[in-house]
């Protein structure tokens, strides 16, 4: 618990995080506003926008704001590309040698950083939700704990892959722009049929199973996913970013 608990601090200590929960933030409410307010308040210039209506309006949320894959891969980029840059990773192997104790405690760490501030993301949408979308009802309370889960599953996978990748390039900047450019082109990626079957991104709206409807809906791959494809999906991405950290530890070890 002790590694856990050094990462906890050296997490909590960065402004980094905090700033990154702001833009965050920010983005949640720009999406919310062109999907929930902005077709009622200018349906002549949203006509192809969908009015997202409770209780689904919840649901899609949470879709939306866990498909903000750059949060998770940065998060774990920065973090561990301090230690590596730094002789913070060489003197944590000389206290303790054990690397499986030093690698998962900081996919825990992040991981749970990432989840908490997506459930902040999604706590923010829901709030904005019940105040201004049309409709009526909530999810019920074993609704919004399947939600809690998922959030959390989704961000180990694309945690793991972040410290893939720092711990391949051993640089925060390539780190970032491969983390980036791979979430971009896997995006891309899974609107090819064939393609959704590996995809992540098409497994994390799959395991939401909603429909966002209106000109946007055919954009969101992952529809007919069922959950233990979907589930099957994530755990092959999470032990790939596993495998890449161990390997580029190894290979290039500190």
């Amino acid at each position: 618990m002790s590694l856990v608990h050094a990462e906890y601090l050296k997490i909590s200590r960065r402004k980094v995080y905090y700033v990154m929960v702001l833009i965050l933030g920010f983005l949640v409410a720009l999406t919310a506003f062109f999907l929930l307010i902005f077709g009622q308040i200018a349906p002549e210039l949203a006509e192809d926008v969908p009015v997202l209506t409770k209780p689904d309006a919840y649901l899609i949320g949470a879709q939306q704001v866990v498909g903000q894959f750059w949060f998770p891969l940065i998060l774990a980029v920065v973090l561990i590309g301090a230690d590596l840059s730094s002789t913070v990773w060489a003197t944590s192997l000389t206290r303790d040698s054990r690397k499986p104790a030093h690698i998962g405690s900081r996919l825990l760490v992040i991981g749970v950083a990432s989840w908490l501030a997506m459930l902040l993301g999604i706590a923010g949408w829901a709030a904005v939700v019940a105040l201004g979308s049309p409709g009526e009802g909530s999810l019920a309370i074993a609704d919004w704990l399947d939600v809690v889960w998922k959030v959390g599953l989704i961000q180990v996978a694309w945690v793991a892959l972040g410290m893939g990748a720092i711990a391949m390039l051993r640089s925060v900047g390539p780190a970032i722009g491969a983390a980036i450019a791979f979430s971009f082109v896997e995006n891309i990626l899974a609107l090819w049929a064939p393609y959704q079957n590996v995809s992540l991104s098409a497994a994390t709206n799959g395991l939401f199973d909603v429909d966002i409807g209106g000109a946007f809906g055919p954009f969101v791959p992952g529809g007919d996913l069922s959950q233990v494809h979907a589930l099957a999906i994530i755990a092959g991405w999470t032990l790939l970013g596993l495998g890449l950290t161990w390997w580029g530890l190894q290979r290039r070890d500190a």
